[in-house]
């Protein structure tokens, strides 16, 4: 069986994109001891693949062995050092559509795009968090019913510049629609999961209408996601609007959306339901590495 090697710094964050993508090729796909983790600094031993996954540094000038792939995850965020990186891969892949056009147009043609996803380990639903051995330690032995109108887990952003979303602001005028909202910060994997169990509503705002990881982390949890609908790449990935999510492009839509979500119990719990196999089914870490593994010819038996 190939060796495939990770690449990225968990000393940034160990919570993050390459952790999932290096637990669901290790556990999910089956390759256990076959995988392993590398800083990205010196020299790697040899491996058929490296995988160099987006760690949050944008001053690292350490080239990464051949064979390699690069998952690009915050090209709309800081693009030139990401452009610059890539042109040491043998191939690319972005995880927002924006981010290929704007390689493929500075010259990298070996680019994809491979979105973001969940892991069920990493976001369980109700009945997984239920049957979680370490259930008492992630719910304080609180029931796991859903008391809170609204859940949101990250961070407060201010904005990123021209085009971006105001982050603070979009949760001030949540928090004043709604106040029972939970709003959790440095929550991960089955703590944040919690979060999302036990509020009716999902929210999600993107920073840069990016399709970021929070909006497959709720679907995954079987709550029924409100997110912005600016985003790119919902349609291209078979997401309907009213059928496996809840969308809102601007401030009244969202109240009217939230409304109908709070309101209408069997019409958000079937929209939850239908939107957590959807992506499950479909939109999983297990398949972006197999994606990745098949591009580089590497068989898993």
């Amino acid at each position: 069986m190939a060796r495939i090697g990770f690449v990225y710094n968990s000393d940034i964050r160990n919570n993050g994109t390459a952790t999932l993508c290096l637990n669901s090729a290790k556990y999910q796909l089956g390759l256990g001891d076959e995988v392993d983790r590398w800083r990205p600094s010196g020299e790697l031993p040899e491996r058929e693949l490296y995988i160099y996954v987006d760690d949050g540094r944008d001053d690292l000038d350490w080239i990464c062995p051949k064979p390699n792939a690069y998952y690009a995850i915050d090209t709309h965020l800081g693009y030139d050092y990401r452009l610059w990186k890539a042109k040491q891969f043998d191939h690319v892949y972005c995880a927002q559509l924006e981010g290929v056009r704007k390689m493929r147009k500075d010259g990298i043609k070996n680019v994809s795009w491979l979105p973001l996803g969940c892991n069920t380990m990493a976001h369980p639903n109700l009945q997984e968090l239920m049957e979680h051995p370490n259930r008492d330690s992630h719910t304080k032995g609180k029931p796991l019913n859903k008391i809170y109108d609204l859940g949101f887990v990250g961070f407060v952003n201010r904005g990123a510049g021209e085009g971006s979303n105001n982050r603070a602001e979009w949760l001030d005028f949540a928090f004043k629609s709604y106040p029972n909202f939970w709003f959790a910060y440095n929550k991960f994997f089955e703590d944040m999961a919690v979060v999302y169990v036990r509020s009716k509503l999902g929210f999600n705002i993107s920073i840069r209408n990016d399709l970021n990881m929070r909006f497959f982390e709720v679907l995954s949890s079987g709550t029924c996601c409100l997110t912005n609908t600016t985003v790119e790449g919902l349609t291209e990935l078979g997401f309907i609007e009213g059928e496996h999510f809840l969308g809102y492009k601007d401030k009244d839509e969202f109240k009217v959306k939230a409304d109908f979500g709070l309101i209408n119990f069997n019409e958000r719990e079937m929209i939850a339901k239908k939107g957590m196999d959807f992506v499950r089914a479909n939109h999983t870490y297990d398949k972006r590495m197999s994606k990745i593994l098949d591009d580089f010819k590497i068989k898993i038996s």
